[in-house]
């Protein structure tokens, strides 16, 4: 009612939206210990986080009483905040669907694997995840940390790449076309080498369904 929306008001937040973790996914899919809450933002350029209108919200927030969420939030457990640049993959400009649900993956990979690690990604496991029914839409985002430092704190961490799939459901990851998507030798080889940082499934709380 107030942090989103102040931020919606400014010149370059495209969209935003909020969840909350799903208890009870299987371990493949949703990784121990995430975070309760998540938050997602689209915005136009990574300027948007240092031009004049974001600062003088940050200020005016700043000056609220210590006990205030905005004073709080830094100290939450797990918090995490960091600006992602997208990957292109050739899908055209982005329109979120009225879905309920996310499932969001990170990754790190050894420097000298970004090469492979990417080229596995966008050629073979995301076409094949994407063709899988009730996998709505997939982006992925490589972590931007010059232009706006990522924040960390409270045990959080940020990974070096993040790919956020819109899901009809959490029945997806139950059906024979996930099972057969996410298997090939291809897998199997980068899987040994790279290391899965988050992964969560979590349901939308606003905009409200």
């Amino acid at each position: 009612t107030r942090h989103v929306v102040d931020r919606m008001a400014l010149p370059g937040f495209l969209s935003g939206r909020r969840f909350t973790k799903i208890e009870g996914i299987p371990r493949q899919f949703a990784m121990p210990g995430e975070s309760k809450y998540l938050a997602l933002y689209d915005l136009a350029s990574v300027k948007v986080m240092t031009d004049e209108p974001y600062r003088r919200v940050r200020e005016k927030e700043g000056q609220r009483p210590p006990d205030s969420f905005e004073a709080q939030i830094f100290k939450l457990p797990r918090f995490a905040r960091g600006i992602y640049e997208e990957i292109p993959l050739g899908q055209g400009e982005y329109k979120a669907p009225p879905s309920e649900f996310v499932q969001v993956v990170g990754h790190e990979a050894p420097r000298h694997k970004h090469k492979e690690f990417n080229a596995w990604y966008n050629t073979e496991h995301f076409p094949a995840l994407m063709t899988v029914p009730g996998f709505l839409t997939g982006r992925r985002f490589r972590l931007c940390e010059r232009e706006v430092p990522p924040m960390v704190g409270g045990g959080g961490s940020l990974p070096q790449y993040l790919t956020i799939y819109d899901i009809e459901s959490t029945s997806v990851f139950e059906s024979e076309a996930f099972s057969k998507a996410s298997q090939s030798p291809w897998s199997d080889w980068v899987r040994s080498w790279y290391t899965r940082k988050m992964c969560a499934v979590y349901r939308r709380i606003l905009p409200k369904r």
